[in-house]
């Protein structure tokens, strides 16, 4: 029996055609068995040669007669209910077959290449969301031949920021990780857009660490950014919990060095991507996230920079984020953890996070910090029994759901601003331009801190560590120094 490797795209509108194309041009498309499409007209039609097979409702009679291995679902603006009933007859029958989608996102953009943006499945698909828009006319205003410089480019928000600046026009890409492996990863997923794409801005891809002082001068007297998005960070917040010193010293003294080196080579705005766990920090983590946005207001006009914060909370599919891990779970047959029955989270896809990131940015005035709209918080035992039922599974019947407890500096539940903060409008209903900066300690506090604290930050211990975040985030309210050398309360 020859392995299934057929390709079948359900959704023969523009956005399928366009793949297609962009499968024609690489090689791929051989492999497409068809289109499914629930149009009538389209019934019986060809696109580019390749067949429109049946409506939805001869999806798994295609996948079998075709030996089918992918499904790619085409339908950006579809809603919610269609792009669900297709994965869940997938799931339920073929739970091996191969499941990416389109994002709602792309339907901003024409005549951009379709095939990089691809995803498998996620919390977007499983419950009812407002609908973002995003103001596209503001982005390439700013953004068009501009030199963008991004942290952190490996990482989840930094790559799909560096995907997203590539369709306003920017001369010149400066993707900046530490990381080896996920710079080559970016460095394959933007050579592929490039090679599909008309616009070719130049890319320089560096592995650099923001801790360098000295590397972050070199670089950006190199490039000389005149915009520079800073997502490098720590982010597990257990992990940090146990590694002070080192939050401290990447997630804080980063922050200062790239500051630093965008206030003395002429950068025009700096963006920090910051966390909901910024505010009221319970966190390691957190707690030194809420520094950085406090570095942000204090470097904004030096040198005639303007810098801004753009606080948002999970985001879907980051890396160590808790779906990829619950969909793991059940495909290993379970049972899935979640901390606790009552915990909730922000949650917000990838690309929409990038985008309104962007959005941000071409707002800012400086000294701004903003917070992107993201509706409720949902229960993350709702979403592991929706992603079970997903599958065709029944919870605690085939797939049991157990709970483990909150995990060090974990909250039950997040927050995107504090009391003493309020919110205004933007031109971009998504987009709230945070007033009052929630109790910032004043110049000179700051000005010591980056004195005669920060310089020898890692060599004291966790609890002096604590101690001196405590003076600056006098709301921190995390009583380790704690955390799970051995791992086993690293993951849910």
């Amino acid at each position: 029996m020859y392995p299934k490797r057929n390709i079948l795209i359900v959704g023969a509108g523009e956005a399928g055609r366009a793949l297609l194309s962009d499968f024609a041009r690489t090689g791929r498309a051989r492999l497409v068995a068809g289109f499914l499409d629930d149009d009538p007209g389209k019934a019986g039609t060809t696109i580019q040669g390749k067949p429109v097979i049946a409506g939805t409702g001869g999806l798994l009679g295609a996948i079998e007669e075709y030996s089918v291995g992918q499904v790619i679902i085409a339908m950006p603006s579809a809603g919610h209910a269609s792009i669900r009933a297709v994965i869940s007859n997938v799931l339920k029958e073929y739970p091996r077959i191969s499941i990416h989608i389109i994002p709602s996102a792309e339907k901003y953009f024409d005549a951009v290449p379709i095939a990089p943006s691809l995803r498998r499945f996620s919390f977007d698909e499983m419950f009812e969301r407002d609908e973002i828009s995003v103001d596209l006319a503001s982005i390439s205003g700013v953004f068009s031949g501009a030199t963008v410089m991004v942290t952190g480019a490996g990482g989840s928000i930094g790559s799909e920021l560096c995907r997203q600046l590539m369709k306003f026009g920017i001369k010149k890409l400066v993707a900046m990780g530490r990381g080896e492996h996920s710079i080559y990863c970016l460095v394959k997923s933007l050579g592929e857009y490039l090679d599909l794409s008309e616009n070719k801005p130049q890319i320089s891809y560096r592995i650099a660490d923001v801790t360098d002082a000295g590397t972050m001068e070199r670089e950006f007297a190199l490039h000389r950014p005149d915009i520079v998005f800073h997502a490098a960070a720590h982010k597990h917040v257990p992990l940090m919990e146990s590694n002070e010193g080192e939050a401290v010293r990447n997630n804080v003294g980063g922050t200062r060095n790239v500051l630093e080196a965008s206030s003395r080579h002429g950068v025009g705005r700096f963006i920090l991507v910051s966390t909901d766990k910024a505010v009221r920090p319970s966190s390691v983590m957190g707690a030194t996230k809420r520094i950085a946005e406090i570095l942000c207001r204090h470097y904004n006009g030096t040198g005639g920079l303007k810098t801004s914060v753009v606080r948002f909370g999970n985001v879907v599919e980051s890396r160590g984020s808790v779906i990829p891990l619950f969909r793991e779970q059940i495909e290993r047959g379970g049972p899935v953890t979640v901390t606790d029955p009552e915990v909730t989270r922000f949650f917000m896809t990838i690309p929409e996070a990038a985008l309104l990131v962007l959005n941000a940015a071409a707002y800012a005035a400086g000294g701004d910090i903003f917070m992107l709209e993201m509706g409720k918080q949902h229960r993350l035992d709702d979403i592991a029994r929706k992603l079970i039922e997903l599958y065709g599974y029944a919870p605690d019947r085939d797939i049991r759901v157990s709970y483990t407890g909150l995990r060090p500096g974990e909250k039950l539940h997040e927050e995107l601003m504090y009391d003493s903060e309020t919110s205004g409008k933007t031109g971009n209903d998504a987009i709230l331009r945070i007033n009052d900066a929630g109790g910032a300690p004043g110049r000179g506090a700051v000005e010591r801190f980056l004195r005669d604290d920060l310089p020898s930050i890692a060599e004291r211990s966790g609890a002096e560590i604590r101690g001196i975040i405590h003076s600056l985030v006098p709301d921190f309210s995390g009583t380790g120094p704690g955390g799970c050398d051995d791992g086993t309360r690293l993951i849910n």
